[in-house]
């Protein structure tokens, strides 16, 4: 049996913070993309005012319903400015977020290198020490037929 790695308590606590790391960056992802529809909302919304007011500019003004409209569409665009901000602030946490994932994968798979390397010169040494068994067990059975005849 393969002795235990030595450094398997580390890969262990690295392993379980790349899962931390894929659920948080999960969770961004999908703030994200919450926040991706929100804007598509917001935009929908800007748009379908500027239809409205184009219709309240035909025939007869109402200077107070121009106004009004006016209001909201001025209030959704602030909205949406923010939501795009929001949107920036959320990709590059993504960003930062996909980056130290990247990294904390890199750190588990030196040490799963490490670790099948060691289990390889394990696995040699076995061998060598079969092989000098091996050659123990054929120098007496030679030294042993040879007294026999």
């Amino acid at each position: 049996m393969p002795p235990k790695f030595s450094l398997q308590t580390v890969l262990d606590v690295r392993q379980r913070r790349v899962e931390a790391l894929e659920i948080e960056l999960g969770q961004l992802l999908q703030e994200q993309r919450k926040g991706e529809e929100y804007l598509v909302r917001l935009q929908a919304l800007e748009a379908s005012l500027f239809a409205r007011l184009e219709r309240q500019k035909i025939g007869e003004l109402d200077l107070f319903a121009l106004e009004q409209l006016h209001h909201e569409l001025t209030l959704v665009q602030e909205r949406i400015e923010q939501a795009r901000q929001a949107l920036d602030t959320w990709r590059r946490r993504v960003d930062a977020k996909r980056q130290e994932l990247v990294q904390a994968r890199q750190d588990v798979e030196v040490l799963e290198t490490l670790r099948e390397k060691e289990l390889a010169r394990y696995q040699e040494e076995i061998a060598h020490m079969e092989n000098r068994l091996l050659d123990d067990l054929y120098v007496s059975r030679a030294f042993r037929h040879q007294r026999e005849w």
